[in-house]
């Protein structure tokens, strides 16, 4: 039998339920419960992803901006301006 490539998820999955995992892989049906958790669970987790998208160009934004400033601070009081 062929080795299979596990993925960090399935790890991660594995982890958190080691029960849960093996259901998943012999194919076991999730109830209408468990499916509606799962689908607001992947829900939340795109919205936290966008956020930190967002947060981490704005962290960025905002370094850029400060060593513009700084420069022209130090280019200011050097008598460049």
């Amino acid at each position: 039998m062929p080795e299979k490539d596990v993925s960090a998820s399935e790890v991660a999955e594995y982890a958190f339920c080691s029960v849960s995992w093996y259901m998943d892989k012999e194919g076991y049906r999730r109830s209408g419960y468990a499916n509606t958790r799962m689908t607001t669970g992947k829900i939340m987790h795109r919205r936290l992803e966008t956020r930190v998208r967002r947060s981490r160009v704005s962290a960025r934004a905002y370094v850029i901006l400060a060593a513009v400033m700084g420069i022209l601070i130090i280019a200011y009081i050097m008598g460049a301006f």
